[in-house]
């Protein structure tokens, strides 16, 4: 087996495997973590969880995940295509590979722009909430209440997107 072969197929490994983490890591978040964590009033768990979170660095490593799957995936598509080929390109296959690249850009956009963003403002307000005087303490929970229902709803929808990539890289060769 040639070295390009080989190459190959490891990058093929590892983009499997990394959609597989986010896929995961996302599912997790979204129908477990975020539900369990954003209820309203007392009992809301989010301002201990998400800084935690932060401090762990959760969301620099479900980029580098998220943005490590799209690097390896240009690669394989551009080795599927001969080089971008438009002919190619034009496929079933190769449109099909092209809907679940742009759902996987689209989730990483997302996921990066609105809930890493969003998980990290909420930290912070969590942080200066512990110490802040209870008349801005009020405000401070109805930002992060705000922001809680942003990231909720977002995480679904790159959830969404996750599972129409996996699903159509799952069927491209076959369709």
């Amino acid at each position: 087996m040639s070295m390009n072969v080989l190459l190959f197929l490891a990058i093929r490994v590892l983009h499997v495997l990394l959609a597989g983490v986010w896929l995961g890591q996302v599912f997790f978040v979204t129908v477990f973590l975020v539900p369990t964590t954003f209820q309203p009033g007392p009992a809301r768990g989010q301002i201990p969880i998400m800084t935690a979170l932060v401090r762990r660095g959760l969301p620099a490593f479900m980029a580098s995940i998220g943005g490590t799957t799209i690097l390896t995936g240009i690669y394989l598509f551009w080795r599927f295509t001969g080089g971008f080929d438009p002919a190619v390109s034009a496929s079933r296959a190769g449109m099909a590979f092209s809907v679940g690249a742009l759902a996987g850009v689209i989730a990483l956009i997302l996921g990066g722009s609105v809930l890493g963003r969003g998980v990290k403002k909420m930290a912070a307000i969590g942080e200066k909430a512990a110490s802040a005087p209870e008349a801005q303490r009020g405000a401070m929970m109805n930002e992060m209440d705000a922001l809680s229902t942003r990231i909720e709803a977002t995480s679904k929808i790159v959830l969404a997107l996750l599972v129409i990539a996996m699903a159509t890289m799952a069927l491209g060769h076959y369709i």
